[in-house]
C-alpha cells in the first residue's frame, strides 16, 4: 500500500527533519531556523515564540521572524498575558485558533488585532520535557486563514523541538 503525501507535507517534513537532525552553533541560530520553518509550513507573516509567566500573568516575545512591514511584533516585546490570544494556550495548554481575530469581540480589542492589524492566529504551547509550560509558538498574519489541523500538528512538532532547544540553552548556561 502506497501513502500519497501532498507536496505541501512534503515540504513540512524535509524542513522539520532539517531543524530536528542539525547541530546549531548557537540557541539564536537554532530558534531562527525553527521560526523560519515554522514560516515556510504555514505562510503565516510572523511566526514567534512567547515566553509566559503565568504567575506574573506576563508574555515576553523571546525569538520572532517577521516576514512582512504589514505586521511587525517586536522582540523583547512584553505585554499582560490578557492582553494576547496566547492565553487561551496558556489557560488550556491546548492549541487556540482563530481563522479571523477581527470579527471576534474578544479578540478584536487585543493589540494583535487592534493595534498590529493580525487577523489570522495560531498557537501551540511549549511544554518542557519536565512538564512545565515555557510559553507559546505562534503565527499571525493580516488576512483570515482557514483552520488546519495540519498546520496545527506541524507546530506541535516543532514546539517540542523548540523546547529542546530551550533546554539545550538553559544546560549550557547552567554549566
Amino acid at each position: 500500500m502506497t501513502t500519497d503525501i501532498s507536496q505541501e507535507n512534503k515540504l513540512a517534513l524535509a524542513l522539520t527533519a532539517k531543524v530536528a537532525s542539525e547541530t546549531f552553533g548557537d540557541p539564536v541560530e537554532a530558534l531562527e531556523a525553527i521560526l523560519g520553518a515554522t514560516q515556510r509550513i504555514t505562510g503565516f507573516q510572523t511566526v514567534l515564540l512567547s515566553e509566559i509567566s503565568t504567575e506574573k500573568c506576563e508574555l515576553r516575545i523571546h525569538a520572532v521572524e517577521n516576514s512582512d512591514s504589514a505586521l511587525t511584533v517586536p522582540l523583547g516585546l512584553k505585554i499582560p498575558l490578557t492582553a494576547s490570544p496566547c492565553q487561551h494556550v496558556a489557560t488550556s495548554v491546548k492549541p487556540f485558533v482563530s481563522t479571523n481575530m477581527q470579527v471576534d469581540a474578544e479578540l478584536s480589542v487585543l493589540p494583535a488585532a487592534k493595534d498590529m492589524g493580525a487577523s489570522a492566529y495560531i498557537g501551540v504551547p511549549v511544554v518542557l520535557g519536565d512538564g512545565s509550560f515555557f510559553g507559546t509558538l505562534v503565527g499571525l498574519d493580516t488576512e483570515p486563514h482557514e483552520e488546519s489541523q495540519e498546520y496545527i500538528q506541524w507546530m506541535q512538532v516543532l514546539a517540542r523541538i523548540v523546547a529542546q532547544q530551550i533546554e539545550r540553552q538553559r544546560a549550557a548556561e547552567v554549566a
